[in-house]
């Protein structure tokens, strides 16, 4: 596991700048229309009927926004923290605003939260317990746990089957950035995992889409993280409207949390699902691969140890992508800060070429030059 994947290995875009046209305006929108509804698709073998566009709740202070959230048709929100997120905000602010607007709805939703922090049984049960007294919600629809390694995935298992008993969790999901390498345990008979949350968007290779078929007949819940690339796409077009539509229009996706900082960037987003994939829309993705590949940081893990001088490749590429992607320079930082000071301060100009090469074609010395910018 990378050291600074923190909360940003969500399912969500993590942009805290305000999206498009619409997002210039701080923040203010209209009323919005009653006659556009969302699509809801039924979330795999945890048999939830969710709402196509998810919130990813990202600590937005501002109740009346998820209230905006439900009234727009949304269902299903995602929460994930860690140590890193809880040490950015003060105790008595943190998810405050979100808890208190849902908790009067909570039997309309889907509520999902992640356990990053996951070293240890012990360590597990402690998490859920804390987000269940904190939000006070009595159950969670969906535990996530992030990226676990087979002695973790072992743990995890074990401790939902031990929740669910205890009626606080009904369903068990994992988010993994090894797609790959999980795919026989998540497919097993004898998994308990009904839902994935996986790196997913118009840059997918071909073996990617392939397994999301495969999970798909398997009847496992597809949600995306990273639905948006970066957010570098944004960066010709200035809205995600195009992304969030390719994703919509397979099947096999389920549900599409995205961070939403403002009621303009949830009513973009809204509006971008009441039109269907066009031609444009294709052309204009096809257009973005060149630039949006050689920055978009899919946390594979290919790069983990590769660099000879011991750079902690994979994560500088990541702050890169936070800071020049999701243009956040503070979220970068504490994910920068995150690194042991020896992994992250040997310049890469002391080497001729760089040694570590993106199968996916991310120009690694680049990225790593971004993120080490922000320790000047």
């Amino acid at each position: 596991m990378s050291t600074a994947v923190g909360t940003m290995g969500l399912g969500a875009s993590c942009s805290t700048r305000q999206a498009g046209a619409l997002g210039r305006s701080g923040g203010r929108a209209d009323t919005p229309s009653r006659s556009e509804t969302l699509p809801r698709r039924v979330l795999g073998r945890s048999k939830r009927p969710v709402s196509l566009l998810g919130f990813g709740v990202l600590h937005v202070q501002d109740a009346a926004l998820y209230q905006r959230a439900v009234d727009r048709g949304i269902n299903y929100f995602h929460f994930v923290e860690d140590r890193n997120t809880r040490k950015m905000l003060a105790p008595d602010a943190h998810n405050l605003a979100a808890f208190s607007a849902l908790r009067a709805v909570r039997p309309q939703l889907v509520i999902s939260y992640m356990t990053v922090e996951r070293e240890s049984k012990a360590v597990m049960r402690e998490d859920l317990d804390r987000f269940l007294g904190a939000s006070g919600f009595e159950t969670l629809d969906l535990w996530y746990v992030c990226c676990p390694s087979p002695e973790q995935w072992n743990d995890f298992c074990e401790v939902f089957l031990e929740a669910r008993r205890a009626g606080k969790v009904r369903c068990a999901a994992i988010s993994t950035h090894r797609l790959a390498e999980d795919m026989d345990r998540l497919t097993a008979p004898e998994s308990p995992i009904d839902v994935v949350m996986l790196t997913y968007n118009y840059t997918s290779s071909t073996e990617d889409r392939e397994r999301v078929t495969r999970l798909s007949g398997a009847g496992l819940g597809v949600v995306p993280m990273k639905p948006l690339a970066g957010r570098f796409y944004e960066a010709t077009t200035d809205r995600p409207d195009a992304c969030l539509r390719w994703l919509a229009a397979d099947p096999r996706v389920h549900s599409l949390p995205v961070a939403m900082q403002n009621a303009a960037q949830l009513d973009q987003n809204v509006a971008a699902l009441q039109t269907p994939l066009s031609d444009e829309d294709q052309r204009l993705l096809t257009a973005s691969l060149s630039h949006v590949s050689s920055r978009f940081c899919r946390m594979c893990g290919a790069c983990d140890g590769a660099c000879p001088h011991g750079l902690a490749v994979s994560d500088l590429v990541s702050v890169a992508m936070y800071r020049e992607g999701y243009q956040d320079p503070g979220l970068a930082r504490c994910q920068l800060e995150a690194i042991p000071t020896s992994r992250r301060r040997r310049s890469c100009h002391e080497c001729a070429r760089c040694a570590v090469v993106c199968p996916h074609g991310v120009a690694v010395r680049d990225r790593v030059r971004v993120a080490q910018e922000l320790m000047a």
